[in-house]
């Protein structure tokens, strides 16, 4: 299921039968409508001669790609694949896995486009780092499952359950989501700052605290994050199919001062580098 880059996928073969991947829209394309015309159009082809409707289970997407890049759908694309889902029958799916849980300024990062998915993958967030994953369904595909089908071995952690309701009661709380779109506002802000002296950056994108910063070669994503690692800056690695874009994925609880100390700090990377 993991396809950003052919590395996930080598030395497990033979993988899945009955998985297809569906294109996506390049977010640097000069024209976004007729990527995103591209994109559908390759899905609806993908309908036609891999996978008919009617054998087709569930469309699974993020909302914000991880390891993709860290690039928000675009609104057009997102809605075209849930008004195929429900055209055809087939169940629209959202991983929020990574994106879940406030890190794009909302508790989901469908909520940005208003949509409501038939299935919701959540981990990471939810329990602020500790491992615990849920997934939630509409009420009528829950109903088909007979009582106690559902279980595992280490479902239900105690520990699990207690960190999780502790996150979603801080969550609830609006001054906790403001504080991750001001911050994301501020981040994004300060990175195009930095764009204009490097223009190697040739993108800045993001919802919330899920920023991706997009370089034109993968070697000076590489210098960049080494050299933050050797000055003690803790930070992801790159992400995208060709290792180009730089991830930004700071506790939802940074502060105004923490980011500022940031972006210097990659702004003294970028000096060094360059």
């Amino acid at each position: 299921m993991t396809t950003s880059k052919t590395g996930y996928r080598a030395g497990h073969a033979p993988l899945p039968a009955g998985v297809f991947v569906a294109p996506y829209p390049d977010p640097l394309a000069a024209d976004q409508d007729a990527e995103v015309a591209k994109a559908l159009w390759g899905f609806d082809h993908l309908l036609k001669s891999m996978t008919a409707p009617e054998e087709t289970a569930a469309v699974i997407l993020e909302p914000v790609l991880g390891e993709g890049g860290y690039i928000p759908a675009p609104a057009a694309f997102i809605h075209g694949l849930v008004e195929r889902c429900r055209q055809h029958g087939i169940l629209f799916i959202a991983d929020e896995v990574q994106s879940g849980f406030g890190r794009t300024g909302r508790m989901f990062a469908v909520e940005h486009y208003g949509i409501e998915p038939d299935i919701i993958c959540m981990a990471k967030g939810i329990a602020s780092g500790f491992p615990f994953a849920a997934l939630g369904t509409r009420r009528e595909l829950d109903d088909k499952w007979p009582k106690g089908s559902h279980g595992g071995t280490y479902g239900g952690n105690p520990m699990g359950c207690a960190a999780a309701l502790a996150t979603i009661e801080l969550m609830t709380d609006p001054a906790f989501l403001a504080n991750v779109n001001a911050r994301g506002e501020q981040l994004q802000a300060g990175i195009r700052e930095l764009q204009r002296d490097y223009p190697t950056i040739t993108q800045v994108r993001g919802l919330g605290l899920m920023v991706g910063t997009e370089f034109d070669d993968a070697a000076r994503v590489a210098a960049v994050i080494k050299h933050c690692l050797e000055e003690g800056h803790l930070i992801l690695m790159n992400a995208g199919t060709y290792g180009k874009v730089l991830r930004w994925m700071p506790p939802l609880v940074v502060s105004e001062r923490e980011i500022a100390l940031a972006l210097a700090a990659f702004g003294a990377a970028l000096k060094a580098t360059n």
